[in-house]
């Protein structure tokens, strides 16, 4: 069988990040080439093998990050580049940065007929702070631009360990109703492919990312709202929900990817395929409903977590954890285990580095 053109995955640098992984392997079943960056020094330095080519690029985070990644597109025979990172994306540029904005989706979101969280904005950590006596807990913070993961907090004292960088934050009530997404490709402004997951667990917990999810039957009035919110925009996406409120919208290649390919519609694959040109049907594709997708790390860390906090018994536990036949995995394959194995030696790392900081730290005392 002949492969189809290159496409260029980057992360920010790291190439081993679960949403390149799931970039890569979906290129790869459809018989793409595939090239990644990555960059000296990263700890996850064992990306999927079937990255035909690793182009070393500086991190996201160090100047020259963007100028590499375009110079290596522009002398290589590359039908695209693929961000798989929301620093990548920032980076890179995209024709609706209004929706990578956390005000800016919401505004948008509320116009096209979509809720979104009532948000409270802060210029700064520091501003956030000073105010975090006077907030309706538990919270949710997050950097209005992405550039850490979200943090729960259910008391002040918790607010000052958000792992947020300089720029404005936002503080969202927690949502308590049912997590599910809507991963998707856009195109001239059709929505040509849908896959509707619902989220069965997620880590970290309350303010974390799908452990274990499902297909689902296609909510037509929602996505209806979502072509008109993304009107203009060409490409990848996944709209995370909770209930009926959007919360996040990635308008890059996902983590959860994985469930779409398990289920028939490889959308990474697609968005490629219409790059080229390709005819598509005239409706919009969908998956078999009833895949099932696990992050098994992530998933392993929910139920521990639970077990911990007698919110779960071992029982359901071990029942949760059962294997599931066809189902779609994260990183974790031992047909390509450079990803699952690039992961385990970086937590080993981090423990590592934690025990050495508290003996510092006893000794110190």
């Amino acid at each position: 069988m002949s492969k189809g053109p290159w496409v260029l995955v980057t992360d920010g640098g790291h190439g081993g990040s679960r949403d390149a992984v799931a970039a890569v392997r979906a290129l790869h079943a459809a018989d793409y080439l595939v090239a990644l960056t990555v960059a000296r020094g990263s700890l996850l330095a064992l990306p999927s093998r079937y990255a035909q080519r690793r182009v070393t690029v500086p991190f996201v985070t160090e100047p020259g990050y963007a100028t590499a990644v375009r110079a290596e597109a522009s002398r290589g025979p590359y039908l695209t580049v693929l961000p798989a990172s929301e620093a990548a994306l920032g980076a890179l540029g995209v024709s609706v940065s209004h929706l990578t904005d956390k005000e800016g989706l919401s505004e948008a979101a509320g116009r096209a007929g979509i809720p979104a969280p009532p948000s409270r904005s802060f210029s700064d950590k520091e501003e956030l702070l000073a105010a975090s006596s006077e907030l309706d807990y538990p919270i949710v913070v997050k950097p209005r631009a992405r550039q850490a993961p979200a943090l729960f907090a259910s008391r002040p004292e918790e607010v000052g360990s958000a792992p947020l960088g300089p720029g404005p934050v936002l503080v969202q009530p927690y949502l308590t109703e049912a997590l599910r997404a809507v991963a998707g490709v856009m195109w001239k402004g059709r929505l040509v492919a849908a896959v509707h997951e619902r989220w069965l667990r997620i880590w970290p917990p309350r303010a974390g990312l799908a452990s274990a999810a499902e297909t689902a039957a296609p909510d037509l009035a929602l996505e209806a709202r979502l072509i008109e919110l993304m009107e203009g925009y060409d490409g990848i996406f996944c709209a995370q929900l909770a209930g009926p409120y959007l919360f996040d919208l990635n308008l890059r290649v996902h983590s959860s990817h994985p469930l779409g390919v398990a289920a028939g519609v490889n959308l990474v694959a697609l968005y490629c395929d219409l790059l080229r040109e390709a005819e598509v049907p005239d409706e919009t594709l969908r998956p078999r409903t009833g895949a099932f997708y696990r992050w098994l790390e992530g998933d392993v860390r929910h139920l521990a977590k639970s077990l911990t906090s007698k919110e779960t018994t071992l029982g359901s536990a071990a029942i949760s954890l059962r294997p599931r036949r066809h189902a779609a995995h994260s990183t974790e394959s031992l047909r390509d285990p450079g990803p699952m194995v690039s992961r385990l030696l970086y937590a080993a790392s981090r423990v590592h580095l934690s025990e050495a900081t508290r003996k510092l730290g006893a000794r110190s005392r």
